[in-house]
């Protein structure tokens, strides 16, 4: 082989591994960021929710691990280790996103049901209900997030998160204050905590109570 095919072919060799430690530096950050974006939405979820949203250590550890061998340049090493950090940060991203379906599913029956009673008796501001409504549909909580460091991003999460809840519990004292200390204050109270109810459920005189105020506009019949 002549000095110029050698050069030739060592010249090919050093793109390709230039290209294989871009590629592999360009996977790590996204699931670097992939995982930022799930500690970010337990945050919020966990203030808006109000209730715990497990995140499994184990996917922000093979993460930091992953870095460090980026910042030692051991490629090789960091190759082997993408696989399982890469199925470690999915695994926790789909646990997070499942939760947070059902818990939006759960709370955005509720805001709907809110909004066609409001239609009613407007006793709330509509635009506060309009933003339940948008941010419970589309979930885009990400535009809310303007900060750079880490630390801060959570705090604007868990502030958005805590105002969105204040919005809702606000809407609803709006709506269904009217209700306490009357014969339709237990009512309130099940239809406040999601629970699904049933003709069968009630009695004759509570459906007479329903039938005669304006929350038969908040309540749906279905057949199932």
């Amino acid at each position: 082989m002549s000095a110029n095919s050698s050069t030739f072919q060592e010249q090919l060799e050093t793109i390709y591994e230039q290209h294989r430690r871009q590629g592999l530096e360009s996977e790590l950050d996204e699931l670097a960021k992939t995982m930022e974006e799930t500690i970010l939405e337990r945050v919020l979820a966990e203030a808006f929710f109000r209730t715990e949203v497990e995140i499994d250590s184990e996917a922000k550890h093979a993460v930091e691990e992953a870095r460090s061998l980026l910042e030692q340049d051991d490629y090789n090493a960091l190759a082997e280790r993408l696989p399982e950090t890469r199925e470690a940060v999915e695994a926790q991203r789909r646990e997070v996103n499942n939760f947070v379906h059902q818990a939006r599913i759960d709370i955005h029956n509720t805001v709907r049901g809110m909004i066609r009673l409001n239609q009613r008796v407007e006793r709330v501001d509509q635009d506060k209900l309009d933003a339940l409504d948008t941010l419970l549909d589309n979930w885009n909580w990400e535009a809310q997030i303007e900060a750079d460091q880490i630390d801060q991003r959570k705090e604007e999460a868990r502030e958005y998160g805590h105002f969105m809840r204040q919005s809702l519990e606000e809407a609803k004292d709006a709506l269904f204050g009217p209700y306490r200390d009357t014969p339709l204050d237990e009512l309130v109270d099940r239809l406040l905590d999601d629970e699904r109810l049933t003709l069968a459920a009630l009695s004759e005189e509570e459906l007479n109570r329903l039938h005669e105020s304006d929350l038969a506009d908040y309540l749906e019949v279905t057949l199932s």
